[in-house]
């Protein structure tokens, strides 16, 4: 049997594996699901990145944030929607104006800069201004990289969980949108990139499903850690791979 953009069985197998264990980890952290897919998915077929994870990634984010709605401030997202509306096109003429290892290198960057900035407990105030250049970078990343969530997550680090992750999943559910919009008006998704999304969607939402019974004995500091270090080594890996 064949799939689009030449995957096997077993590539299909273990992408569904991987969507699997990353929207079961954004289920509980609120993130996760690009951070971890998207350095595997890249070296994999860089044409699924960022398509098939935008795709993929905003059923996900949607339930993710109305699980926890009442959470949200409204007041403080909008600034970060209105970035992610600068920032999407500003992704979009890179996105149309990188080469294969470019874009690689850029999916390495993000991941790899997401992870350190994790590390080292990187903060950044949150107020209009730094939220809409976060939003900015947000939708540039994502648009790239399908990896948006760093730059809002550094403004959200020291809120509590419950407001965490469905105020970092409302921007992520109108970033995607714009960022599947701005694809589809210029071309970058097709049809393949579709009946991929409709194979390994099950897996996501059985992720997401069973997120809550996977981790139930293992902290959120534990989960959040692991993500860290994985993002620091293969940012790191992509990167090395792509200039040597």
């Amino acid at each position: 049997m064949s799939f689009p953009f030449d995957l096997g069985f077993s590539q299909i197998l273990f992408l569904g594996l991987l969507f699997f264990l990353s929207s079961a980890i954004q289920g509980v952290l609120g993130f996760g699901f690009a951070v971890i897919s998207s350095p595997i998915v890249v070296q994999i077929n860089p044409e699924l990145v960022p398509q098939l994870l935008s795709l993929l990634a905003l059923p996900l984010a949607i339930r993710v944030f109305y699980r926890e709605k009442e959470k949200v401030n409204l007041k403080l997202v909008r600034p970060l929607i209105l970035g992610r509306l600068v920032g999407g096109p500003i992704g979009t003429l890179l996105l149309l104006n990188l080469s294969t290892k470019y874009l690689s290198l850029s999916v390495g960057f993000i991941v790899l800069m997401g992870g350190v900035a994790s590390y080292f407990g990187w903060v950044i105030k949150r107020n209009k201004t730094n939220s809409f250049l976060a939003g900015t970078f947000s939708g540039i990343f994502g648009m790239t990289a399908a990896v948006g969530g760093p730059p809002v997550a550094l403004l959200y680090r020291n809120t509590k969980s419950e407001e965490f992750r469905p105020s970092l999943n409302s921007v992520f559910s109108f970033g995607i949108i714009i960022t599947l919009v701005l694809l589809l008006a210029t071309g970058k998704l097709s049809l393949d990139h579709l009946y991929l999304f409709f194979i390994f969607i099950p897996f996501v939402l059985i992720g997401f499903s069973l997120s809550n019974k996977l981790f139930s004995k293992v902290s959120d500091s534990i989960i959040s850690l692991t993500v860290t270090y994985f993002s620091i080594f293969s940012g790191l890996f992509v990167i090395l791979k792509n200039i040597i």
